[in-house]
């Protein structure tokens, strides 16, 4: 596989690549963004800093690889303006990152000879510095034509990352399975802290309660995995709580009774795989669940 390395799109995980890429010793043979200024940006990252442009199809030609770092709702359109002033040469593989979007999307790429696939980092990042240090040793998941997917692939292990491939039409399900584990996860600790915040309990002191607790179900999921990690009054089948924090949420904060009760089937499907409820308990909660009124 030959080094050299475009990257079109300046944000956080393009400018991350291009630096750890560079660390790995691959050749950045120029930086492309929307705008001058952010393109320098990321250039700058580098020593010696590559050539930069706010005209990608400028650049591309000089690499054997290009990838699309660009805002999802901005990789077609990319794509197909640079396929039409043919900025892509064909051989060239054109990888983009995007977690939702299927390599296909590339097909402007694609009718120019290039080999198309798509390389998604699973991790979070919320800036620049934060992405250089998560993307190496990440999970990347990868999927496209051979040649894409195998580029892709020893583009993953100089980061010294894990892969895994999937087909292109499974890209929506893979993508939603990483939105449920990060950005509801997100919400549902968001949840928990207007519960708190509820009886006076404030965002800090509350947040710093319950990290801890965070942290222990986390290892033990790491530890024993999701179903058997699994603790409190549902997997114990108390249903007693269950009605009290109905009866509570209604009361105090109604807007969030349908996201505990749909959470809490969730918890009755775990808890009788993971056999501590019984199906008879199972079915008394889900039968609380169910009486649980939409609030007004």
């Amino acid at each position: 596989m030959s080094n050299r390395i475009v990257v079109v799109g300046a944000g956080k995980v393009g400018t991350a690549l291009a630096v750890l890429l560079k660390q790995a010793g691959f050749d950045i043979a120029g930086i492309a963004s929307r705008t001058l200024a952010s393109a320098k940006k990321a250039a700058d990252r580098l020593t010696p800093s590559p050539p930069f442009s706010d005209k990608a199809e400028t650049l591309i030609p000089r690499g054997d690889i290009v990838l699309l770092t660009t805002k999802d709702d901005a990789i077609h359109e990319a794509c197909s303006d640079i396929a039409g002033k043919g900025g892509f040469c064909e051989g060239q593989v054109v990888l983009h990152v995007s977690g939702s979007l299927p390599s296909s999307i590339l097909s402007p790429a694609g009718e120019r000879g290039c080999h198309t696939g798509s390389m998604h980092p699973l991790q979070s990042f919320a800036n620049v510095d934060m992405a250089i240090q998560r993307l190496a040793g990440a999970t990347f998941c990868l999927e496209g034509t051979p040649e894409a997917v195998k580029t892709a692939t020893e583009l993953a292990g100089a980061l010294k990352g894990h892969v895994m491939t999937i087909r292109t039409e499974d890209k929506p399900i893979y993508h939603a399975a990483a939105v449920i584990a990060s950005n509801f996860f997100v919400s549902i600790i968001d949840m928990s802290l207007k519960f708190y915040e509820a009886i006076g309990i404030d965002h800090e002191k509350g947040l710093e309660a319950l990290l801890p607790l965070i942290s222990g179900s986390l290892a033990n999921i790491r530890e024993l995995g999701p179903v058997k990690a699994l603790t409190g009054p549902i997997a114990r089948g108390d249903a007693g709580v269950v009605q009290s924090h109905l009866d509570t949420i209604a009361r105090v904060l109604p807007e969030y009774l349908p996201a505990y009760t749909a959470l809490a089937r969730l918890n009755v499907g775990v808890g009788l795989r993971k056999g501590t409820l019984t199906e008879k308990a199972g079915k008394n909660i889900l039968g609380l669940l169910k009486k649980q009124a939409v609030p007004r």
